[in-house]
């Protein structure tokens, strides 16, 4: 089974659930408070683990396949306990990187409006960001030799530190047959598109997209066809639209596949994480079903993030969506 490491940041979010969004200045009570872990690839590494167990849960333990590179605050420190104790399964030991004298992880305060159904998030974060050298010397252990296969997942969110992260890739004996993905989510955020060039799976999000001014996915995916790699892989999720997706060919005879967003006569109660879920879906597509389409994939991937926004958080999901898993 191969690796995969995510490199991004954890969060410990405070949720708020109200009636509406408050006017300002405005008092209003909340209807319920939720603490949880939070963070895109920490999501996604929560979900990915529910469906590798689908299978592997009476596999005798192994090394861990999943890892989680992040920064975090003290070892041993409440949060960064709290943390390690919502992701059984991955592996931070050996792979996060502790802020010795810092207390507090980054941090998010989500209102999440229930007659609007959207949600508005204020972070805070004061622990430094992760170095080149920092993630040369987490990730040597883990990728020693003999370790030939795996992948790299990035949260795009320091593209000055990722893009000479992803060049050490490529250009290192023991990872370059090494795969990587990123996320290209956040509009106005730098060296994003630098770094969208060299991976081999993109994840473009709608934000993003409508602020470089496109209306649709397609629209969205086929401006990035001529800079981005030959065989690389192309997503692009649209909210109730659904989502597309475009794998190039060197003759570029490239295929495309898009479907609608997944039904449910469920009532959409957390949409918080579901771009993360999909994520999750499309890697263990591409990683671990091979014999699968890029529909196929798609679909899988779509429906996974469709009944996640129908429940509070990610617990069970995997059982949830176990009739359409294949075997890795």
């Amino acid at each position: 089974m191969q690796h995969i490491i995510a490199v991004g940041a954890v969060y410990i979010d405070t949720i708020l659930t109200v009636p509406h969004f408050p006017g300002e200045d405005q008092k209003l009570r909340a209807t319920s408070l939720t603490r949880r872990r939070g963070g895109n690839t920490a999501n996604t590494l929560e979900v990915l683990q529910q469906l590798l167990d689908i299978y592997d849960g009476d596999r005798e333990a192994t090394e861990p396949h999943l890892h989680l590179l992040s920064v975090l605050p003290a070892k041993g420190s409440e949060s960064a306990n709290f943390i390690q104790d919502s992701l059984k399964g991955v592996e931070l030991d050996s792979s996060v990187i502790y802020r010795e004298g810092a207390c507090e992880a980054a941090s998010s305060y989500i209102i999440k409006s229930q007659d609007s159904g959207t949600r508005t998030i204020v972070n805070y974060n004061e622990l430094p960001e992760m170095t080149l050298d920092e993630f040369v010397a987490k990730v040597k252990p883990i990728t020693s030799p003999g370790t030939k296969n795996g992948w790299y997942h990035f949260e795009g969110r320091i593209p000055d530190v990722l893009l000479p992260c992803f060049r050490y890739i490529r250009s290192s004996r023991d990872h370059c047959d090494f795969k990587i993905s990123v996320e290209v989510e956040k509009p106005g955020r730098e060296g994003l598109p630098a770094l969208a060039a060299e991976a081999d799976v993109v994840f473009f999000s709608k934000l993003w997209a409508e602020d470089q001014g496109f209306t649709s996915a397609r629209e969205c995916l086929d401006a990035q066809l001529s800079y981005t790699k030959q065989s690389a892989l192309l997503c692009c999720t649209w909210g109730s639209m659904g989502a597309t997706a475009v794998q190039k060919s060197l003759n570029q005879a490239h295929t495309w596949a898009s479907t609608d967003a997944w039904k449910s006569n469920q009532l959409v109660v957390d949409t918080i994480g579901a771009g993360d879920t999909f994520t999750a879906g499309i890697l263990y597509g591409v990683v671990y079903a091979k014999d699968w389409s890029l529909h196929d994939t798609l679909s899988f991937a779509n429906e996974l993030a469709g009944r996640k926004v129908t429940q509070d958080g990610f617990s069970s999901l995997g059982q949830a969506i176990r009739h359409c898993l294949a075997p890795h």
